[in-house]
């Protein structure tokens, strides 16, 4: 079985988030289960400056973008796991952000990832890959199903193989100008309601749903809300329209990043056996935010890693911040975002300097120490797709507290609700109160020395790794390519 799995982003190379992680670990996993993964992204500036070895294959593309040909270089990793192959083009991937600077997208993005996505199928061909499965993630991923049917000139192509579209985040959709359709290359039947046009703009998210094989996403019950409008983002109906061939296949944690026992990042290692490594990490996280001292390290210690944007909470956040911090509390927060919710951190990083941090950015040490250290890890998300910190937060022995929605209603059982079971706390109502409710549970959980050990440790041994989904992506992949 060979797949192709196409991303516009992968860790450690360059990532943006959940994404990138998925897109870094399910071919390892799946590679371990016998399939042939070969990875396609671009290569953007964070590549090059990675120190990652890549090395220039001197095979070169010729794309067409309208009346245009653009010229792409073939990248390549050289070493152990799946072959990473890069798409360059300094003019499209030369730049500060993936997909635009904090405050805007950059205006030729449907113009960037069309020559990328064509690139792809350009590279399949020369390299005569011939897969039986070809994997797309998210809207810059949506167009491949196409040009592996039309060609990258519109006129025809033979091959045809297998495709999987997968949907991390329905928001984000890659909505453009019809202007821009020419770019393609495709027939003018394709710019058409059951495809891609949407209220007369492209769109790309729904080109990758309605062109492919199937479609799945990252948690079961993200899969029943996207079919729902207060989800669905505009397309609930035609996610609807594909029946069973719509699936939710559960994300996973990547056991060679995310584990306490053998992280790089921490100072000190620990597990499920041997704890007290937990405590050695929040007294070293403490002393590194200036927080020394007994009455610091007995406070709670609540940890969030986030985009500081509605969808991940904040609104609710906003309010209910000066009555959280009544309680005695130290509380870390990394990520970035609205520059209204930066502003908001960083204020709140003033009004309580010894017990609020704020980090601005994203810093990947500092998100590996922020779990080891923290006694409670929050997720007030007001829709999560299916989230990964919240599994990461089990893994490291941390307390998950949650909005029950999408995957962070699969995957956190509450403790009240499942006492024999229970990994986490979750509120089901999107306000302030509820999630202050859900603090208030978990602290009380965390002031009970033996039912707070006893949970840990089973969190901490509890499995999400990623062994169970690649058996599944597998399974789809081996139906999907079997004659019919």
């Amino acid at each position: 079985m060979k797949v192709v799995f196409v991303s516009s982003e992968i860790a450690p190379f360059a990532s943006t988030g959940g994404l990138g992680e998925v897109a870094s670990s399910l071919p390892k996993a799946l590679a371990r289960q016998g399939v042939d993964v070969v990875s396609v992204m671009p290569f953007y500036r964070q590549v090059a400056d990675g120190g990652y070895g890549a090395v220039d294959t001197s095979l070169r593309l010729a794309v067409p973008l309208g009346f245009v040909v653009r010229r792409a270089e073939v990248w390549k990793t050289e070493g152990a796991g799946p072959r990473v192959y890069f798409i360059r083009r300094d003019e499209y991937f030369d730049r500060r952000g993936l997909y635009g600077l904090p405050e805007r997208d950059y205006d030729d993005n449907f113009e960037r990832f069309a020559f990328f996505q064509k690139a792809v199928v350009g590279l399949i061909d020369l390299l005569r890959l011939d897969p039986d499965i070809v994997h797309l993630h998210d809207w810059t991923g949506g167009l491949v199903p196409l040009f592996l049917r039309h060609g990258l000139h519109g006129t025809g192509r033979t091959a045809r193989e297998r495709t999987v579209f997968t949907i991390h985040n329905l928001a984000y959709q890659g909505l453009f100008p019809a202007a821009d359709f020419g770019l393609t290359n495709l027939p003018f039947s394709c710019f058409s309601v059951p495809v891609m046009e949407f209220y007369g703009r492209i769109n790309c998210m729904k080109a990758g749903i309605a062109s492919s094989d199937l479609v799945t996403t990252v948690s079961g019950r993200y899969a029943g809300d996207i079919r729902t409008p207060e989800y669905g983002c505009g397309l609930d109906g035609v996610l609807q329209s594909l029946g069973d061939r719509l699936k939710g296949i559960q994300n996973g944690v990547d056991e060679d990043v995310w584990n306490p026992a053998a992280d790089r990042f921490l100072e000190t290692d620990y597990d499920a056996n041997r704890p007290a490594g937990k405590a050695a990490n929040k007294r070293q996280l403490l002393g590194q935010l200036g927080w020394d001292g007994a009455s610091a390290m007995r406070r709670p210690l609540v940890g969030m890693v986030a985009r500081l944007v509605d969808q991940k909470g904040l609104n609710i956040l906003a309010e209910a911040m000066p009555e959280m911090m009544k309680r005695d509390i130290g509380f870390v927060l990394l990520g970035s975002g609205d520059s209204a919710h930066e502003a908001m951190a960083q204020e709140w990083a003033r009004s309580w300097p010894d017990r609020f941090h704020t980090r601005i950015g994203y810093d990947q040490v500092l998100a590996h120490r922020i779990q080891a250290a923290s006694d409670l890890f929050l997720m007030p998300s007001r829709h999560e797709p299916c989230g990964l910190s919240q599994l990461y937060a089990m893994r490291y022995g941390t307390l998950p507290v949650v909005h029950a929605t999408g995957g962070l209603d699969d995957t956190v059982r509450d403790l009240d609700e499942s006492p024999a079971d229970g990994n986490g706390i979750k509120f089901r109502e999107y306000t302030a109160a509820a999630m202050l409710a859900a603090v208030d549970r978990a602290l009380a959980v965390l002031s009970d020395s033996s039912r707070r050990g006893a949970v840990i440790r089973r969190i901490m041994s509890e499995d999400h790794s990623w062994a169970r989904s690649a058996r599944e992506y597998a399974d789809l992949y081996a139906r999907l390519s079997r004659p019919a």
